[in-house]
């Protein structure tokens, strides 16, 4: 038997697949009676064992190690202060990384549930971390260094690299009229734009990725005056919807890291004719009457910084969802008009509008 010292029943409780779906939940008691069965089996298994519990506020990002993606959606509790002892005598008494506590206990449990699946997440639970908001931590990012710009002297220089022209398109080619146009517009292929209403996303954590396809410009008419110069509009066609690897995020936030690119790049390069044309991310709340944050605005002029380089905004309720573009304008940003295409290459007009959830 075991009895744990503290106020309250601690529980584990337990995510499934990246929309972290709570399965349910389990006494931490009975993990950490099983992580410490070495320490047990000497004693007589009829004997009552007392555990004492100390949560401690030391954030530890890292995934658990195993074949299984777990993530520890309240990584700010780290480590866990473990007192054990039987017939008065303490057989534990450490402070543990809940990481490498509870990991390989949790990796056989996860594979007992569904070895298809492979990626987890869990949290301690416990009246007393109740303020303790669940979030995916941002990773730690290996392999950085910091640059003084200041330095007289450096060992490399930055340039800039220059972009790949912009190949020109008619936009009657695609059914649509020039006129209706604005200087970004996005043209979603019909399966994608499913894709992005029916896609499996949290409703406890934003989630993010980025959007990958091609741009092109509109191809204007010959100008009625000598020097007189159309402005720019462009054609963003999203053909792909990837999530971002190694991202951060909470309730209200989401986090790229350098890791993130990283992977975009790599699957760039593995296309060979795919662009990044931007990114999304959710809000878990009602999008009617709201947009892109403040700090939404920031990270995509300081980012994503072509002209043509969208953001994508899902908003995720219980039971609706809305989808909506925005794209540089000035200083700031603002909503674009998205296009649909059918079977045969054209595309129409497709108001922003509230989805039902299924």
């Amino acid at each position: 038997m075991s009895t744990e010292k503290q106020t309250g029943t601690a529980k584990v409780l337990l995510y499934k697949s990246t929309s972290f779906d709570l399965l349910g939940h389990m006494s931490l008691t009975s993990l950490l009676v099983e992580a410490f069965r070495r320490e047990l089996e000497p004693g007589d298994p009829e004997d009552e064992v007392d555990i004492r519990l100390r949560y401690v506020r030391r954030p530890d990002p890292r995934l658990i190690d195993g074949p299984r993606t777990i993530h520890n959606l309240r990584s700010q509790i780290g480590r866990l202060g473990v007192t054990i002892s039987r017939r008065g005598d303490t057989v534990v008494d450490r402070e543990f990384s809940v990481r490498e506590l509870l990991g390989p206990v949790l990796q056989h449990v996860v594979q007992q549930i569904d070895p298809e699946e492979e990626v987890w997440g869990f949290c301690l639970d416990h009246p007393s971390l109740a303020v303790v908001a669940l979030a995916r931590s941002t990773p730690e990012v290996e392999g950085t260094m910091d640059l003084n710009l200041r330095e007289s002297r450096r060992n490399f220089a930055i340039r800039k690299v220059e972009e790949p022209p912009v190949p020109r398109i008619a936009a009657e080619e695609l059914g649509i009229d020039p006129a209706a146009l604005g200087p970004v517009t996005v043209l979603l292929a019909g399966e994608t734009y499913e894709h992005l209403y029916l896609m499996k996303l949290s409703r406890r954590l934003e989630e993010g990725g980025f959007l990958l396809g091609k741009v092109r410009r509109v191809l204007e008419p010959e100008p009625e005056r000598d020097g007189e110069e159309s402005a720019e509009r462009y054609l963003v066609e999203i053909t792909e919807v990837t999530p971002a690897e190694h991202a951060g995020a909470g309730a209200l936030h989401f986090t790229f890291t350098g890791d993130s690119f990283r992977e975009v790049n790599r699957l760039l390069s593995a296309s060979g004719d795919k662009q990044l044309m931007g990114w999304y991310h959710t809000h878990l709340f009602s999008g009617k009457e709201s947009g892109l944050s403040g700090i939404d605005v920031d990270l995509h002029l300081g980012t994503f910084r072509q002209p043509w380089q969208v953001a994508g905004l899902v908003n995720i309720t219980s039971d609706e969802r809305l989808l909506r573009f925005y794209a540089r304008f000035g200083d700031g940003v603002r909503e674009v008009e998205q296009w649909v295409g059918d079977e045969r290459g054209r595309y129409r007009l497709e108001r922003a509008a509230v989805v039902e959830e299924l």
